[in-house]
């Protein structure tokens, strides 16, 4: 008789505590559907769509991971140009792939925005107006992790295929001084003024943005929007981007001033 009361007893007793258990994970579950993750965690550079192919993934990481602003002040007229930049590290040196029209004389005025961080101007490299480049060596960003030059970048006889029409694209920038805001495109056509034209979005503050291939490649940066002519008078056409392929830059410039 005793060893059946202790059977029935501890029968009880695994019933009970089977029942704790289960209460207390459905609590605590229900607390965690409940909270939420911070903010943080969810604007982290590695926070990105799962349904992306890895290519994709590591292109989208790869560009919100080397995206800045960049901030120039017109101190002769007054004013201050708000852009986009890409980071980059070439030769073990780093520097900053922006578009030059947004940028002013004097290097002393120029600024690198990363979140709550600025990182000065040491020095304009090389400045092309008529491709509209600007390099600017900085120093390095410990925030930002560089594209470097020249592995993230297409090899030569990769560049056809990257700038295929309807390939997929990815930025981010800074349009409208708001952001970094990562945008996704496509490929519409290649000009013969070694112009890549891209159906996504931007705004003032885009332009000098790097843009990547779906491969995770750097390809280019944005330059400008499209604009058009109307009965209503111009309008600007933010879903026309133009894209300056990266072949357009002079690499051996850039390293004869690093060496």
């Amino acid at each position: 008789m005793l060893r059946e009361a202790l059977r029935y007893s501890i029968a009880i007793i695994f019933s009970t505590l089977m029942v704790g258990a289960a209460i207390t994970g459905a609590y605590i579950s229900a607390e965690k559907s409940i909270t939420f993750p911070s903010g943080e965690k969810i604007g982290a550079i590695e926070n990105v769509a799962r349904g992306l192919s890895s290519r994709e993934r590591t292109a989208i990481i790869r560009s919100k991971s080397s995206a800045v602003q960049v901030m120039s002040a017109n101190m002769i007229e007054g004013g201050i140009s708000a852009m986009s930049g890409t980071y980059l590290t070439y030769s073990d040196i780093y520097f900053i792939l922006t578009a030059s029209h947004g940028i002013y004389s004097s290097c002393k005025y120029t600024q690198i925005i990363v979140g709550e961080a600025i990182y000065a101007c040491k020095q304009y490299i090389l400045r092309d107006n008529q491709a509209d480049y600007m390099i600017i060596q900085i120093d390095e960003i410990k925030e930002r992790t560089p594209v470097r030059i020249p592995r993230d970048i297409p090899h030569r006889g990769e560049w056809a295929t990257e700038l295929a029409t309807q390939n997929k694209t990815y930025y981010t920038g800074f349009p409208n001084n708001g952001g970094p805001y990562t945008f996704n495109g496509t490929i519409i056509a290649y000009s013969e003024n070694d112009a890549v034209f891209v159906d996504s979005y931007g705004w003032t503050g885009s332009s000098g943005a790097g843009v990547f291939s779906a491969n995770g490649n750097l390809i280019g940066w944005v330059m400008a929007l499209e604009v058009g002519e109307t009965y209503l008078g111009r309008q600007v056409l933010e879903n026309f981007i133009w894209v300056v392929p990266l072949f357009k830059i002079n690499w051996p410039a850039v390293r004869a001033f690093t060496d």
